[in-house]
């Protein structure tokens, strides 16, 4: 086995390579909502997969990051968290099923996390305007991002925001993924211009995601290889946040779906709910007045500053009920939420509990108290949730499976919160490499993990959501601009090139809680 195409050109004199596994999310990360460390479980993971990819390299004849980041390594990766989760992974392995299904052959490996004839549709991605107001307006923020996004594996080396550019973004999520299609998506802060002293400026504004859009879909043939949020707060001067809504739609074209963040309250408010009458109703009319229906809303990490109690999800199966032509995207699906009223938190990787009414069964909960069953118009999307699971193989079942129980095949939606986690793609390969063991289907009536429902829920259920055709759109990219450009690097650098990225959010608490207190002090009410 040779080492990666691109691995083999470096030059001697480059600056060495992170030692990094395949699977990221067994080190410290962030998408600068929360802070993930690495605990016990993950040093073993991490400990075993290097010694796992020292006995192979010397049998193949590779160094150990040549091994690692080959397919290979991704199979010897996902294999030893079988191991340590009890599971024997899929067939191929003998013994029971469920896990992550893997192979000792490299042919069979690749196919097994192979998406490229797959139709990915991202639904949360991120990046940062340096250009914009925040800058000088909400200098907290300003400064707060280059420290709580380093970028150490950054081309320019510098702790700048440069490392969450627009043009970090296209090669990281176009070039270094087999994402088709991505949603971009921004952050709740208040706009300047309603604001003539005081703290105020998103890292991304909306005109701006509306105009990257653009430059994207032109590059793609004016395919659609691009989806826009436009980010509303609507507790924060509604009439100026209802106009923003009619003059983005207008003038810039109607975006994917609005974004909304109801745990989030300016200086002196608080958050809100979507059934609120005075607040979250007149948004969804306003939304559904302008032709967008698609309503996609945090209700996941308790950001720094944001009130917690509003990230429950119980308003969401009261709006899906209440405007059924519209559609209701729970980002994150409840990651992070613990019950104020109990203290529960949990409720991610476990069966579904109603009374713990926390995490993802308290979305499941808002599901079930509104009689909406499955393939309804709401929907649980998986940004930073599935991050959160993928080094463990038996709470990956429990997510998906309860997921695809409750909410139906159709309703489940791929997000990778990138580029905070850097390339979607080790996310993309550990899905398509998940199966539902028997067991697991038997005792909680879990489906089993299909070929087509892993397309469904990688972008063919987002697709329908948003009218796309997806045959239509696969057929159409090889030959546009950005096609083209992800063919050449491929053919002169070969794949994976994503492997030794490391995640772009803090990964140390005394980053985080740098971090964080700015965020607070911005936030700080009165």
């Amino acid at each position: 086995m040779k080492n990666p195409k691109w691995l083999s050109m470096r030059r001697k004199s480059d600056p060495e390579l992170p030692m990094r596994t395949p699977i990221p999310f067994i080190h410290n990360y962030s998408n600068g909502e929360y802070l993930y460390e690495q605990t016990p479980r993950d040093r073993l993971i991490e400990q075993a997969i290097y010694r796992k990819a020292d006995e192979e390299c010397r049998r193949h004849g590779t160094d150990r990051r040549g091994f690692l980041a080959s397919t290979m390594g991704m199979m010897a990766s996902l294999g030893v968290i079988n191991a340590i989760s009890g599971c024997s992974g899929g067939g191929n392995n003998g013994g029971s099923d469920g896990g992550f299904r893997t192979s000792g052959d490299c042919e069979e490996g690749a196919g097994l996390i192979d998406a490229q004839d797959y139709f990915v549709l991202d639904m949360q991605t991120h990046h940062v305007d340096d250009t914009e107001q925040y800058r000088t307006r909400n200098p907290l923020l300003h400064f707060g991002l280059p420290l709580a996004f380093p970028g150490g594996t950054c081309e320019l080396g510098t702790n700048t925001n440069d490392c969450l550019s627009f043009e970090r973004y296209v090669q990281l999520v176009f070039m270094e993924s087999d994402v088709t299609m991505a949603v971009l998506s921004g952050y709740a802060q208040e706009n300047c211009d309603y604001i003539e002293q005081g703290v105020c400026g998103n890292i991304i504004e909306n005109d701006v995601m509306a105009n990257e859009r653009d430059a994207i879909n032109a590059a793609a043939n004016h395919t659609t290889r691009m989806i826009n949020h436009c980010n509303i707060v609507p507790n924060s001067n509604l009439e100026w946040q209802l106009d923003e809504m009619q003059h983005i739609a207008e003038n810039f074209g109607a975006p994917g779906g609005w974004k909304l963040y109801t745990g989030w309250r300016p200086e002196g408010g608080r958050g809100w709910f979507m059934d609120d009458p005075d607040v979250g109703i007149p948004v969804i009319e306003q939304g559904i007045s302008l032709g967008v229906n698609t309503f996609c809303v945090h209700k996941g990490p308790p950001l720094v500053g944001f009130d917690n109690v509003y990230n429950d999800a119980r308003d969401m199966g009261v709006v899906a009920k209440a405007y059924p032509n519209a559609n209701f995207v729970v980002y994150h699906t409840g990651l992070g939420f613990v019950n104020p009223a109990t203290g529960a938190g949990g409720g991610i990787g476990t069966p579904y509990d109603p009374q713990l009414d926390a995490g993802t069964d308290n979305v499941i909960k808002a599901l079930e108290d509104n009689g909406l069953g499955q393939n309804s118009n709401l929907y649980a999307e998986l940004g930073s949730l599935w991050a959160s699971v993928m080094s463990d193989a038996v709470a990956a079942q429990h997510l998906i499976g309860k997921l695809l129980k409750h909410f139906g095949d159709d309703n489940v939606l791929f997000g990778s919160e990138c580029i905070w986690f850097v390339s979607p793609q080790p996310q993309i390969e550990a899905f398509l490499a998940l199966e539902i063991s028997t067991e697991f289907q038997e005792t909680y009536g879990y489906p089993a993990l299909t070929e087509e429902r892993k397309r469904k829920i990688l972008g063919l259920n987002a697709a329908k959501m948003y009218g796309i055709d997806p045959c239509e759109h696969r057929e159409a990219i090889d030959g546009t601009q950005l096609g083209i450009a992800r063919a050449a690097l491929d053919a002169e650098f070969g794949d994976r090139r994503w492997v030794f990225n490391e995640p772009l959010g803090p990964t140390t608490r005394r980053e985080f809680l740098a971090m964080a207190r700015a965020n607070l002090a911005q936030n700080r009410p009165g």
